[in-house]
């Protein structure tokens, strides 16, 4: 994805009703893994990329800054990651 001044690699999260019905999709960013700790809102990640999604910072993307799929994440990673969004939403 692209952002001000750089590329970005974010983890899609929304739903896909939803982003086909709206101009925006709803990530989490993945951030490089030295700069993140694990925690109940963070998640390493080895697959498709390595680095750390943080849940905590979770937004809304308009859909033309993206440029690429990079893969699927695991279930057991994705899991994780809906944990941690229960945890930041408190749902």
């Amino acid at each position: 994805m692209q952002t001000v001044g750089r590329d970005r690699v974010v983890l899609v999260v929304g739903n896909d009703a939803v982003t086909e019905l709206y101009n925006i999709v709803q990530c989490v960013p993945i951030e490089d893994s030295l700069t993140a700790q694990d925690t109940l809102v963070t998640v390493p990640l080895t697959e498709p990329v390595k680095g750390v999604a943080v849940v905590v910072d979770a937004g809304a993307f308009r859909k033309p800054r993206f440029a690429e799929l990079l893969g699927d994440l695991d279930s057991d990673t994705m899991e994780r990651v809906d944990v941690a969004l229960r945890a930041v939403f408190d749902l």
